[in-house]
């Protein structure tokens, strides 16, 4: 067999028929050739079918040409500057030296039969192929880089910043970078985690997971390994590595297990580093639907009656993290029909809905709340997801758009339902537009659910479902006011909120402390979850 008629697929068959690897590895490796187009080699390593040195060897075994553990340094570098670093870099091959007239050339990937070919024409002449692991060629490399900057800095001090950036993004590329990342990430979605939190501590760096609300500590690893995390990082998320004094926010999209799943990043400079914080946007699993978050069926049908009015607004009230956008996509849900229009505006877009428009805005090119949703308003809505009510400006328009006919839907950061009102007249909306336009507001919290696998246990420390907490899941606790007439005279008479709440709960509301005890009298969740998330004093 020529070195010009191998194929990766034909690789794939030599290892199966040699033993090397299973039928089942080799099709999970054609399967992922096949979607991604990747390197095999890659490819095999990151499905651990082999370990990479094991992958070199066999190629070299199945091409009948030499393999390399490591390319050992040498004085000159001339060949590979001449070819480029970041083009060597990027397709994992080294020139090394010219040998009885022909270039030695070193590769990772001895399928990539166009690049080969490419580097042939560029140096005009006669190739020798030898076969290195990947990270053998991407230490090489480095160290060619290192050399050069040092020569570099050197002759120039001025160049010491362009050095460490150049530094920065060859340990992001580490293989061993490459694998904390890709683990991390990967367990914490395996976990059902919502949250991955990085942070360097001044001798080692801690890594926990926000599960169910709650945070864990997952493992501390070595400090050296922190710049390059936090390089890899903002490298998937097109933020600026060079840039270390300030805080930078950016989205990254990643595959795990076959999923894509999406991923908010927070980084934010610290004493001892930067410190990152993800947020995992993975809504394959979510059930949008009021029954799957916690909404009993009385409850359900109570927001159903009032989003089946026309017009008017809709608030769903709670700190960061209670559910809110979650809540209000079950409701989406249940409106998207085909007669009627719906437009999100939001801050990111954390769902995707057939059927329904959606804008995810952008304060730097000045797509703010404000601005997107009078673009929307020209766009002949019927309904109109607001992710957001921060502002005054966002606020008024958001009433004038009730007031025109349109449902309008939105969340508020307020400890009750009934604080919506109060907040909203801190922005500036009169009590008689509130009057007009407000149909309802939902007040809710996440409790942990206690776990069912060792809900009569005396002792959960052993329990595997929930890994010794007690608790598995989350739900809602909540509270659902409507507007009725003696609520809006209320309103706009100035009433104050125990008022307000009073008259509401004298028309059927449940306060959500009342709705957390009983939570916790019916075994779903604990009362010390209850007392946690929901203020019980009075009980």
């Amino acid at each position: 067999m020529t070195l010009h008629s191998a194929s990766p697929q034909e690789f794939l068959v030599f290892l199966e028929s040699s033993g090397r690897i299973t039928a089942e590895a080799a099709q999970r490796a054609r399967s992922a050739e096949r979607q991604t187009g990747q390197p095999i080699d890659i490819i095999i390593r990151e499905l651990g079918i082999l370990p990479e040195a094991a992958i070199a060897t066999e190629m070299a075994d199945f091409l009948q040409i030499s393999a390399l553990t490591r390319l050992p340094q040498i004085e000159s570098h001339e060949l590979v500057e001449r070819l480029g670093l970041d083009f060597a870099a990027d397709k994992a091959l080294v020139p090394r030296a010219v040998e009885n007239g022909d270039l030695l050339l070193t590769v990772a990937d001895p399928f990539d039969l166009e690049t080969i070919r490419a580097v042939r024409y560029f140096f005009e002449l006669p190739l020798r192929l030898e076969i290195a692991p990947r990270s053998a060629i991407d230490d090489y490399i480095r160290g060619v880089r290192q050399s050069s900057d040092r020569m570099e800095v050197a002759d120039n001090p001025d160049a010491v910043a362009d050095v460490d950036l150049e530094r920065l993004q060859d340990i992001a590329r580490d293989a061993p970078v490459v694998k904390f990342v890709s683990r991390i990430i990967q367990k914490a979605v395996d976990e059902k985690a919502t949250d991955i939190h990085i942070e360097p501590e001044a001798d080692f760096m801690r890594v926990r997971f926000r599960r169910d609300g709650m945070l864990t500590s997952v493992e501390n690893t070595a400090r050296t390994l922190h710049p390059g995390v936090i390089s890899r990082l903002k490298i998937l998320a097109r933020l600026n590595i060079a840039e270390r004094r300030l805080p930078q926010d950016g989205r990254l999209r990643l595959a795990v297990r076959g999923l894509e799943v999406d991923f908010r990043l927070s980084v934010v400079p610290t004493i001892h580093g930067e410190t990152v914080v993800l947020r995992i946007l993975d809504r394959e699993t979510v059930r949008l639907e009021l029954g799957a978050l916690g909404y009993d069926a009385a409850s359900a049908e109570k927001i159903r009656q009032i989003i089946r009015r026309p017009n008017g607004m809709v608030l769903v009230t709670g700190p960061t993290g209670s559910g809110k956008t979650t809540t209000l996509y079950s409701i989406l849900a249940e409106l998207n029909r085909p007669e009627v229009k719906i437009f999100t505006v939001e801050d990111p877009v954390e769902y995707r809905l057939t059927g329904i428009t959606q804008l995810q805005i952008d304060p730097a090119i000045g797509l703010t709340f404000a601005s997107a949703l009078r673009s929307v308003l020209r766009q002949d809505p019927d309904i109109i997801l607001v992710g957001e009510i921060r502002d005054r400006e966002t606020a008024e328009i958001a009433v004038q758009a009730a007031l025109t006919g349109h449902l309008v839907l939105s969340t508020l950061h307020t400890n009750s339902a009934v604080g919506a009102f109060s907040r909203l007249r801190d922005m500036g909306v009169e009590p008689f537009l509130i009057d007009a336009t407000m149909r309802g507001v939902i007040g809710q919290r996440l409790v942990r659910r206690c776990c069912e696998a060792c809900r009569d246990w005396s002792d959960k420390t052993g329990c595997p479902a929930c890994s010794g907490t007690g608790f598995k899941g989350r739900q809602t606790t909540f509270e659902i006011l409507e507007m009725s007439d003696q609520i809006r005279r209320a309103v706009v008479s100035g009433a104050n909120l125990e008022a307000i709440e009073t008259i509401a709960r004298q028309e059927g509301m449940m306060p959500m402390r009342d709705h957390a005890y009983r939570l916790a009298a019916d075994g779903i969740t604990t009362l010390a979850e209850a007392v946690r998330v929901v203020e019980l004093e009075d009980r």
